[in-house]
């Protein structure tokens, strides 16, 4: 049973530094005074800029993952690379909007939004959604725009080549800014306090940044070795650091949940889900980085130095069938925790406590990566398991997108999700304004 939660969910991810704070929506059934009601009433434009928060880039990633998946998907029908153009157009559409109102959130109200944004250690874990996002963008550009036939001639190809460096730069200056903020403000281990699964969305970002790398030394349209392997050879990097920096956070993730129990309160349960991202993702990133290596030829093309030196076509063989191996390996450890991210679901709505909140929007891009990974195992070993499995993990996807979809169009139209204008800041100060009169 999902029920509809009762408060205001539009400051679900903002808050101070305590995780209680920032995990639980604040409730403002009543105001202290008049004074406080009037200060709090803001105009539409003005709610929706000064409250916006990167959690809404989530809608980016998901609409990316979902048309990645239908355009690579092994069961092609009539009509489906239209679907997958339609979601990767809505990902575009709404990186564009979100990019705008995010911006202007800082041009408006700098200090405001970086105090609170370093203050929060949930917006911190959520910044780099940003990053993911225009990601997609380039997985957009790689896999549709520059194999159309209005798109040939390689000018998108570099188009590409271009975006996947400048979200590399971005992607490793917001795992750099995001935890030295939160080592450098935040205790975050403490007996009231929980670490919150957001944390290792850094780790799923570097992975993302080479599955795109990946994507676009594969299949961007005749793509040169020169471009490739430079590509090739960061993701690697980036791979690896997704892979060591999701395990060290799992240690401390797992530990969580062997004492606490299931992440609190309820309406956060959903966020198990991201557990499975590092590992899904990193199994993604090496099975298209060997396959660019080798498959596609980027090493053999490359071929500088010694037949036996890491670049060349011989080393690329070998490096794929260990990416395949490695790969895996990782998907049987994110299959564990998506199958506890269900049990989880599963036991709050055992006991009535299974509530929608904006969280679930962490469900989708999480999944999507062990179903990219599962779809690249099926084409390596032409397997109908993981062809299967693909194709089952994607119409789940497509459900709780539109699900998502329903309970946001309702929230933002009973004025309780993304334009509330009632701002929380103001009946703060009123409540201890009142308590200075007392």
């Amino acid at each position: 049973m999902i029920c509809s939660e009762p408060v205001d969910e539009r400051r679900h991810i903002k808050g101070s530094d305590k995780l209680a704070r920032d995990n639980t929506p604040a409730q403002h059934d009543s105001e202290p005074n008049d004074r406080g009601l009037r200060r709090a009433r803001r105009s539409r434009f003005r709610a929706l800029v000064q409250d916006f928060s990167p959690i809404w880039f989530t809608w980016c990633m998901n609409a990316g993952v979902i048309a990645t998946l239908l355009h690579q998907l092994s069961y092609q029908f009539r009509g489906l690379q239209v679907l997958s153009t339609i979601a990767f157009m809505v990902d575009l559409v709404l990186y564009v909007v979100f990019s705008s109102i995010y911006i202007l959130h800082f041009v408006m109200y700098t200090r405001q939004a970086y105090s609170e944004l370093v203050s929060s250690v949930v917006e911190l874990c959520l910044l780099p959604c940003w990053t993911i996002s225009w990601m997609t963008i380039v997985s957009f550009v790689s896999l549709t725009v520059s194999n159309a036939s209005w798109g040939a001639g390689g000018r998108f190809t570099i188009l590409a080549v271009v975006m996947w460096w400048i979200a590399a730069l971005w992607m490793f200056a917001m795992l750099f800014f995001a935890f030295a903020t939160l080592i450098r403000r935040h205790t975050i281990i403490s007996q009231d306090q929980q670490i919150p699964t957001l944390i290792i969305i850094p780790a799923v970002g570097v992975a993302t940044l080479a599955v795109v790398g990946g994507v676009v030394a594969s299949f961007s349209h005749d793509i040169s070795a020169r471009l490739a392997v430079p590509i090739i050879v960061l993701s690697f990097c980036a791979v690896g650091i997704g892979i060591l920096l999701g395990l060290f956070l799992y240690t401390y993730l797992f530990h969580q949940l062997l004492a606490k129990g299931w992440p609190t309160p309820p309406q956060n349960t959903a966020t198990l889900f991201i557990l499975v991202g590092p590992m899904g993702q990193s199994a993604a990133a090496l099975q298209l980085l060997g396959a660019a290596a080798n498959t596609h030829g980027a090493f053999r093309a490359y071929n500088r130095g010694h037949p036996s030196f890491f670049l060349s076509g011989t080393a690329a063989e070998v490096l794929e069938v260990s990416c395949v191996l490695l790969a895996l390996l990782m998907v049987g450890l994110a299959a564990v925790w998506l199958v506890l991210a269900f049990i989880g679901m599963l036991d709050r709505a055992y006991h009535r406590e299974l509530v929608w909140a904006p969280t679930w929007n962490a469900i989708i891009f999480p999944t999507g990566t062990l179903a990219t990974s599962t779809l690249l195992l099926g084409t390596e070993m032409d397997s109908p398991f993981f062809r299967v499995v693909t194709v089952i993990l994607t119409l789940f996807l497509i459900l709780v997108f539109f699900v998502n979809l329903g309970f946001t169009v309702a929230r933002i139209v009973d004025g309780r999700l993304l334009i509330v204008r009632n701002d929380p800041r103001a009946a703060a100060a009123a409540v201890r304004e009142q308590a200075k009169e007392k």
